[in-house]
């Protein structure tokens, strides 16, 4: 039961303080009879059902319900009828468990049965329905309506524990959006970055063995990309990096070339749509990665075309015509998200023997999940 809803079962478990009253009235009056004795227990034996279903009535088994109500009614059918206690109110309280523990259906009728139990005399013949207009209407309606309010209590508790249930759900898959993306930026951001970082180390190692003072001027650059790298996962985490084709465009050959792979850009004057601007910086930027961590090319030419509203982006190279180990899942998720986008995505051996990536924005595409990369 929802924590905000325990207030009405307290309530109801106080709705039949009236009946144990009763019981002691009974018990206590001074000219008692063995009737009201019995009368006095039968009606302690109702308060305790009710105390004692009342006590988790949600969730609760329709079978716990119908047991109870059943003592109930067997209870009341001897008071009324048999102790001949004046009380159709009683009829209330197995009125309210039917209308919290059955299906909507089952306990509209079992409430009508109540309401008509409690609200119809005992004795009736056609010249009495019209007392149904009087005080047994009253009671009718009152019975009818607290069974049917409880059927309609239970069905609200049960959609809000749907609506609690979908609200925890959606705060997983948040998170997991949320992971999701800060793996893919730390992997787009950090990739190109430390393969820098590992080129120039290397470089600088070769040129510090052979004496070269241009050894130091390559260590002064691995730190300055460190602290590059340092900024962009800071950018990363707070979701505060947005890509620009233009500073793509302007590092990779910058990139390449300082991993000894001659560069050549063919940029097509044209307005990039600024939907695409994102995509595009981290597809270049994901396959000028993969260039220099995994082709072994010497040769890249990188080709941006935008006209009309479509953004074409390709970069070849002459390399072994294959990603290495983990750069697929980079491509993979590059896919995606550019199916997402409605994009085309295209990733793998060129005819010339190298390595091609193909992205086209604004163009719709068929869906599909993973990039094909051949290896």
């Amino acid at each position: 039961m929802p924590p905000k809803m325990v207030w009405l079962a307290a309530v109801v478990r106080l709705a039949i303080t009236p009946v144990f009253l009763g019981a002691l009235v009974l018990w206590v009056a001074p000219q008692r009879s063995g009737r009201d004795v019995i009368a006095g227990a039968g009606l302690v034996l109702l308060g305790a059902i009710h105390v004692l279903y009342w006590a988790r009535p949600w969730p609760a088994p329709p079978r716990r319900a119908v047991a109870a109500a059943a003592a109930m009614v067997l209870t009341n059918l001897v008071l009324l009828h048999v102790l001949d206690l004046s009380q159709p109110l009683l009829w209330l309280y197995p009125a309210l468990v039917v209308g919290a523990g059955l299906r909507p259906l089952a306990a509209a009728v079992g409430v009508g049965l109540m309401a008509l139990a409690a609200g119809v005399p005992a004795e009736i013949d056609s010249m009495h329905l019209v007392s149904m207009l009087g005080p047994g209407h009253a009671i009718l309606l009152a019975v009818a309506l607290a069974g049917l309010g409880m059927t309609a209590v239970r069905q609200l508790i049960a959609v809000n524990a749907d609506l609690h249930a979908t609200k925890a759900e959606l705060a997983e898959l948040a998170v997991a959006a949320e992971r999701e993306r800060l793996a893919r930026e730390l992997h787009d951001v950090l990739g190109r970055t430390l393969a820098l970082i590992a080129v120039k180390a290397e470089l600088a190692g070769r040129l510090s063995a052979s004496g070269d003072p241009s050894a130091e001027a390559e260590m002064r650059d691995v730190q300055q990309l460190a602290r590059d790298a340092s900024r962009e996962v800071r950018d990363a985490v707070t979701g505060g990096r947005v890509p620009s084709v233009a500073a793509e465009l302007d590092a990779a050959p910058v990139v390449l070339r300082t991993a000894g792979i001659a560069a050549s850009v063919d940029e097509a004057p044209g307005e990039i749509d600024p939907a695409h601007e994102a995509m595009i910086a981290w597809a270049l930027r994901e396959a000028v990665t993969n260039v220099v961590r995994h082709s072994g090319a010497r040769t890249c030419r990188i080709s941006l075309q935008a006209a009309d509203g479509v953004t074409a982006l390709e970069v070849v190279d002459d390399g072994r015509g294959a990603v290495g180990e983990g750069a697929g899942t980079g491509l993979n998720g590059l896919a995606r998200r550019v199916h997402a986008l409605g994009g085309a995505f295209d990733a793998g051996p060129s005819e010339a023997g190298g390595f091609r990536l193909r992205v086209r924005l604004g163009v719709a595409s068929p869906p599909r999940a993973q990039a094909v990369v051949a290896r």
